[in-house]
């Protein structure tokens, strides 16, 4: 196909992994399965300006070290939107990735235990995309680590570990989302100016329950969340760390919480 082309495959399965080098525009239109046949990531997408649509991706490899995912995102301002991805470790990675679009995806692991599974959605080292309105069940994590300036909104997170994890992820914003029985909701470390607004976090309960999580984390601001009948509602560890700077809690509803914020240290 010539770059820019749009392709719709007959309906059926076909055999993965494909490799995407150019932007072109597929669609399955709900009637087109990838099956990688347990080897490698389903899709890899090394391209800038492509679209993935209404494709169900299937049967991954089972590497961690791999990342062996749905789709694998290495490049910039493509598409990933109305795709189901099922029995794959991970689900969509994107690495040195930026202004992507990942959106209304339902996305599910292996059946294997949670720590071994793959996470759901990975950011490393990516900025500015839009992670919105994807429901994720039964995967390990949702990750945003190195990674700034992303849009985290409405999805629907449940029966992973964490719901989403920040790692040394600074100006995100994370709004509106639904994560319930998870073990974590969102836990942030070493990620500042973060804004966390509007979103319904429930049901962590197991040992390490937390609704949201502070590890060196300074100048959050925290509004509107609703943090219901969690282990602990809001832990804070050495939170904020930076001088001279607040972390600012705003009309939350914390309430039927074992513990309603928990100080870990003595600051």
């Amino acid at each position: 196909a010539e770059p820019k082309a749009i392709l719709t495959p007959e309906p059926g399965t076909y055999a993965g992994p494909v490799r995407i080098d150019k932007p072109l525009v597929i669609d399955g239109r709900n009637q087109v399965s990838i099956d990688a046949g347990g080897k490698g990531s389903v899709v890899i997408l090394d391209t800038d300006g492509a679209t993935l649509k209404n494709l169900r991706l299937i049967n991954s490899g089972s590497s961690p070290n791999d990342i062996d995912a749905g789709v694998q995102v290495r490049g910039n301002f493509n598409v990933i939107r109305d795709n189901v991805i099922e029995d794959c470790l991970f689900g969509i990675d994107l690495q040195q990735s930026e202004d992507n679009v990942v959106r209304r995806n339902r996305i599910s692991s292996k059946a294997i235990d949670l720590g071994q599974r793959g996470d759901a959605i990975r950011l490393w080292y990516s900025f500015r995309n839009q992670i919105t309105d994807n429901i994720v069940r039964n995967s390990r994590d949702m990750v945003v680590w190195y990674s700034r300036d992303n849009l985290i909104a409405r999805n629907d997170a449940r029966g992973g570990r964490y719901s989403l994890h920040f790692m040394y992820a600074q100006h995100n914003e994370v709004e509106t989302d639904h994560f319930e029985d998870n073990s974590v909701g969102i836990f942030l470390m070493y990620s500042d100016g973060v804004a966390v607004r509007n979103n319904y976090i429930a049901r962590a309960t197991g040992p390490t329950g937390i609704g949201i999580g502070f590890k060196e984390t300074s100048d959050v601001d925290i509004r509107d969340n609703q943090l219901v009948y969690n282990a602990v509602g809001i832990y804070l560890d050495i939170s904020p760390y930076q001088p001279d700077t607040t972390n600012r809690f705003f009309n939350n509803l914390i309430a039927y919480n074992g513990i309603g914020i928990l100080w870990h240290n003595d600051w």
